[in-house]
C-alpha cells in the first residue's frame, strides 16, 4: 500500500516537473483562439509592415520595435523582444509563427 503511495506521488511530481520544463500552463485551461497574419522578418520590416502583417501588433508597439532595432542593432534572438516596452511572454508566444529573424550574421549569414 505504501509503494502505491510513493510511486503516485512520484508520478505526480514527474508529470509536474514536465509540465513546468516544457512550459505548460498549469493553472489555466483557456484555449488562446489562434491568429492569422503573414510572416516578416523583425530585423527588416517597417511599421506599417509590422502592424499590417503580425497580428495583435499595434502602430505605437511598432513603432517602439522599430526604435529600439535602430538604437540596438538587429534582433539576434525572438526573444530580444522582451526588451522591447510593451511586449511579453504570452503576446510573443502568440506572434512568433510570424517573425523570422535574418540578416542577423553579415551579408553571408544564411540564417
Amino acid at each position: 500500500m505504501k509503494r502505491r503511495i510513493h510511486q503516485g506521488v512520484a508520478f505526480f511530481i514527474a508529470v509536474m516537473v514536465f509540465m513546468c520544463v516544457t512550459g505548460v500552463d498549469v493553472g489555466s485551461q483557456e484555449k488562446t483562439p489562434p491568429v492569422k497574419g503573414k510572416t516578416v522578418n523583425i530585423n527588416k520590416a517597417s511599421e506599417d509592415e509590422l502592424v499590417k502583417s503580425v497580428p495583435l501588433i499595434s502602430p505605437e508597439l511598432a513603432r517602439k520595435i522599430v526604435k529600439y532595432r535602430k538604437e540596438n542593432g538587429n534582433f539576434q534572438t525572438l526573444e530580444e523582444l522582451l526588451q522591447v516596452d510593451g511586449f511579453d511572454r504570452n503576446l510573443l508566444r502568440r506572434i512568433k509563427p510570424f517573425l523570422l529573424l535574418e540578416g542577423i550574421g553579415g551579408k553571408d549569414c544564411t540564417c
